[in-house]
């Protein structure tokens, strides 16, 4: 039709954003449009949007600069990703035995980059020892508990783990024990002041994760589902897909309207009615049209919530009409009162918080820091009793885990850390993907082993993740694992939308850059990589110089196992990676107690004890040499103890935890071997691919899976066909639902609705057609999020006769049938 003579005009109503303008105009390059094309610029699909949006349509013309962008960053992406991909694939493989993902991408392996380097600081922090005092004190009906703190202390970026209140020398403890000892009061004084609390913008997706991942612990694509959810089902909230937190100015009487809607739902109403009779505040800040790009805020549309809503669309609804309504109040004051126990010069410090004017904190909450007991000072300043204190022996922690919400604010601005809004906006469009991409890049990390995400949603970067980044900036190809050289890359990227940097300029750079990367990683020379390091240390048998490959840690006389010389330290053991300086500290000290960093297969993180033996092996708590030891190759984690690894012998596949029960793996089973890629998927996805060529005890030929069972491997023999006529549908593709305990996205084939392939446990799948009943999306969706639907009066048994049940969820991912009481 578009091509025909008889149309005048093609009109572009895709997504106001890149990825619209480039299908629209690969549409129209396809199919050789010749008549005039024009562009409506659609951020909501509201009737009004719509109509105004027809009414001020302009030339295409007027967005070539769009369209530049958006066809650059696609090509960017695939010169990159393609190119990259296949070198690193082929030229970066460590063993034989490595089959996992080598992918590179513009922004999956920045953000890579990024959480490695968090990963390394984790690992590579040495504890350090000190003491904290806290005491208890008390002045007329006030009582209250007080930390010391150091007078006059000034942080030194040097030496960031010495604190006011920490106390590292033995002569300041003493000192402090003989004040406390000694006769004397303290005088207790108090300051009060007071703190604003801006309120907040409306959200973007990016923050909208972000505050769903500290709430609730959300994985950032839980909370684009959701999201897209309560803007294409329910009509509830505007776009998504949103890098923009103002409001277009002209939609300020549209915003009246919804305020005056939401008066309309009982637990919003008193916020509502509020904003009515006192007026909206931070008018100026919230409408911002140069602060609105493809698309404004996310923001709820007025519509009434439907009473079947799902408890994630309900809870997410909830969030996002209560900021929307929160962002209009004025500021909150919080009342700090800072109270000081002072003896001969030494001051015990505690701060209580109180919200003296609620403001915005009125419609979202915040928990209020008044200690119980607090009281008032009967006089200010006061005398005070001691009533108790400790020294309490604690150690330096390394930093904390990222979780989503962190990793995301990361990716929004190129690996820095920006907690003020306003700096925020200023380094917006230097950040590494878009708000609607960067959970996918996540969960593309995840797929492919690069990271792991543990209990809670923290993450951590694999054993995988570490080699690939440490590899990539020793050939080096440093810009690929660069935050903030990608930020710039998106920056200019920016730039060519908004016609300041030229499009062929911008693909230049790009080529060069990847001609660049395949050119180092094809000619690097692997045993170079490390030749420029220091030593990381003294061989425990012979003095000599430990030296750094890929892998290990080794002496550089080594002669080879069982020889005079031949100390190795494998840097992937037992679930940690051992680091630079670790590993240093290791071969100094010869033993590191409760050492940090080990995960077991479920996720959980332990501490454990490691040192080199006489014999210069590293033994890990626990290994023995009775089948394998840490000098072993590594196969993977040991699926049953959660602590050993699994370890390639000379006969059988088995735990180096003295004290694991699991029995190993042979290397040959029924006369057939069993190759180190099979074992790992037995023993990490619990079966085997069929094996064709097994050959039973009286020599005959027989096919089975080999499959992880309590404390052994045993066979599984593979299952009668489907039957012929199971019913088949449709496929619509993407995402049916999320299942809310593992947060793994559930899909539909021709027969079933069944979870994607996942290493998080999910074994979600049924079929679409149950007793002759057909399942809809719409009631697998439901079933997948609640746990059960109906009851339904139409499902028909084998016998043929029509019956009624409820079908609900069971913990193995399977579907069951729950009937009536008669």
């Amino acid at each position: 039709m578009i091509t025909s003579k008889d149309c005048s005009e093609v009109v572009n109503a895709c997504d106001a954003a890149r990825e619209g303008e480039l299908i629209f105009r690969r549409i129209v390059e396809f199919s050789k449009v010749k008549c005039k094309t024009s562009r409506m610029w659609l951020q909501s699909l509201t009737n009004d949007s719509i109509q105004n949006a027809w009414k001020n349509r302009v030339s295409s013309s007027d967005y070539e600069p769009l369209r530049d962008a958006a066809v650059s960053r696609a090509e960017a992406d695939w010169i990159i990703g393609m190119n990259g991909s296949r070198v690193a694939a082929t030229f970066l493989r460590t063993s034989r035995n490595d089959k996992k993902s080598l992918s590179i991408g513009r922004v999956q392996t920045a953000t890579l980059g990024m959480i490695v380097d968090h990963e390394i600081a984790i690992l590579s922090h040495n504890p350090a020892p000190f003491w904290e005092l806290e005491a208890k004190f008390s002045a007329g009906d006030a009582t209250w508990s007080a930390r010391w703190e150091r007078t006059g202390h000034k942080d030194d970026p040097d030496n960031p783990e010495i604190k006011a209140h920490r106390i590292t020398e033995l002569s300041e403890k003493e000192m402090l024990e003989e004040i406390l000892a000694s006769d004397g009061e303290f005088t207790a004084n108090q300051t009060d002041r007071d703190s604003k609390e801006k309120p907040p913008l409306n959200f973007d997706l990016t923050s909208l994760q972000r505050e769903a991942n500290n709430l609730w612990s959300w994985s950032a694509r839980r909370t684009l589902s959701v999201a897209q959810e309560l803007y294409d089902t329910h009509k509830l909230t505007t776009y998504p897909r949103t890098d923009s937190r103002f409001l277009p100015e002209d939609m300020m009487e549209e915003i009246s309207k919804t305020i005056r809607q939401l008066g309309a739902q009982d637990k919003l109403n008193e916020h509502s009615q509020r904003l009515i009779d006192s007026g909206l505040k931070n008018v100026k800040r919230n409408f911002d049209d140069k602060k609105v790009s493809d698309h404004y805020a996310i923001i709820p549309t007025g519509k009434l919530p439907p009473s079947g809503l799902s408890s994630d669309a309900a809870k997410l609804y909830d969030l996002i009409a209560r900021q929307f309504l929160a962002s209009f109040h004025p500021e909150s004051v919080w009342k700090v009162e800072k109270r000081t126990a002072t003896k001969q010069g030494q001051n015990f410090i505690k701060e209580a918080r109180s919200l003296s004017i609620p403001g915005w904190r009125a419609v979202r909450p915040k928990k209020q820091d008044l200690p119980e007991g607090w009281g008032k000072l009967p006089a200010n300043p006061c005398p005070s009793q001691l009533v108790a204190h400790e020294f309490k022996e604690e150690k330096t922690k390394p930093p904390g885990r990222l979780k989503e919400a962190g990793l995301l604010r990361l990716m929004e601005h190129a690996g820095k850390k920006i907690d003020d809004e306003e700096l925020a906006a200023a380094m917006r469009g230097k950040g590494l993907g878009t708000p609607a991409t960067r959970a996918e890049t996540i969960e593309k990390l995840i797929t492919r082993e690069f990271i792991g995400r543990g209990k809670g949603g923290s993450l951590r970067a694999t054993a995988h993740g570490i080699k690939m980044i440490d590899i990539l900036r020793r050939i080096p190809v440093d810009w690929i694992t660069s935050a903030e050289l990608t930020g710039d890359m998106e920056a200019k990227l920016d730039g060519v939308q908004r016609g300041t940097n030229q499009r062929g300029a911008y693909m230049s750079e790009i080529r060069n850059r990847v001609q660049e990367l395949v050119d180092k990683i094809r000619d690097h020379d692997r045993s170079e990589l490390y030749s420029k390091s220091e030593p990381v240390g003294s061989c425990p048998l012979c003095q000599s110089n430990v030296g750094e490959t890929i892998l290990s840690y080794i002496c550089e006389t080594n002669e080879g196992r069982d020889k005079v010389a031949s100390f190795v330290m494998w840097k992937d053991a037992s679930g940690r990676w051992f680091d630079r300086k670790t590993a240093s500290r290791l071969l100094q000290e010869k033993s590191i107690e409760d050492l940090h960093g080990f995960f077991s297969r479920n996720g959980d993180g332990y501490e454990v004890s490691v040192n080199i033996d006489d014999g210069g092996k590293v033994v890990i708590a626990g290994s023995t040499a009775q089948t394998t030891d840490a000098s072993d190759e590594e196969l993977c984690p040991c699926p049953k103890c959660d602590q050993g690894t699994i370890r390639v012998g000379e006969t059988t596949y088995a735990c180096d935890n003295a004290e694991c029960k699991f029995r190993g793996l042979g290397r040959n089973v029924c006369k057939r071997d069993i190759s180190v890629d099979e074992a790992k998927k037995i023993l990490t996805e619990g079966k085997s691919d069929l094996i064709e060529d097994f050959t039973s005890r009286r020599g005959k030929p027989f096919p089975a899976y080999l499959v992880l069972e309590a404390n052994k491997v045993g066979f599984e023999f593979p299952p009668r066909a489907p039957p012929a006529d199971t019913k088949k549908f449709p496929v619509v593709e993407g995402l049916l639902a999320i299942c809310p305990k593992t947060n793994v996205g559930i899909i539909e084939t021709e027969t079933h609705y069944q979870a994607e392939e996942n290493s998080e446990g999910c074994k979600i799948s049924f079929l679409r057609e149950v007793s002759k009943r057909t399942i809809t999306r719409e009631e697998a969706k439901e079933l997948v999020e609640k746990g059960k639907i109906g009851p339904f009066d139409d499902f028909i048994s084998k016998a043929g006769k029509p019956f009624t049940a409820i079908l609900y969820m069971k913990k193995d991912g399977k579907i069951g049938y729950r009937f009536a009481k008669k």
